[in-house]
């Protein structure tokens, strides 16, 4: 098979803005996120980085520093919304929620539907070359 170029095309105001994307482990979850690949989050994120490895010399960050990092970072750049839960969703509620150590399964969440954004959908065209018929001699 061969793929459709086009539909290996990123949709980045899409990844910018943001979608809804439902979270499949909580039924009826869903959070309105920014993509990943968004660029102030990677820059936010890489700066983060290069702070944490000065800081722990190369050595791993522990994931309860790193977690909430992560989810300040979340709050700022990728999550825009959520729908529910029992709280109507606020920035400064999902700040708080997101630094929280105990609410890392939220975190987690919201990653991986802010992964989710930027998923391709590939396309596929059937190759000319198997379907058509090879000319004859005297053509």
């Amino acid at each position: 098979m061969t793929i459709k170029l086009a539909s290996l095309k990123a949709d980045l105001d899409r990844e910018e803005k943001g979608d809804w994307i439902d979270y499949p482990d909580w039924p009826g979850v869903a959070f309105l996120v920014s993509s990943l690949q968004k660029p102030a989050y990677v820059t936010a994120r890489d700066m983060m980085m290069q702070r944490f490895a000065r800081q722990y010399k190369g050595k791993p960050v522990p994931r309860e520093v790193l977690l909430p990092a992560l989810g300040k970072l979340f709050a700022q750049h990728i999550l825009h919304g959520w729908r529910g839960l029992d709280v109507d969703y606020d920035r400064d509620v999902a700040l708080q929620t997101l630094t929280d150590p105990a609410y890392r399964d939220v975190v987690t969440a919201v990653e991986h539907c802010a992964a989710r954004v930027s998923e391709l959908e590939l396309e596929f065209v059937e190759d000319e070359a198997k379907n058509s018929v090879r000319p004859s001699a005297s053509a």
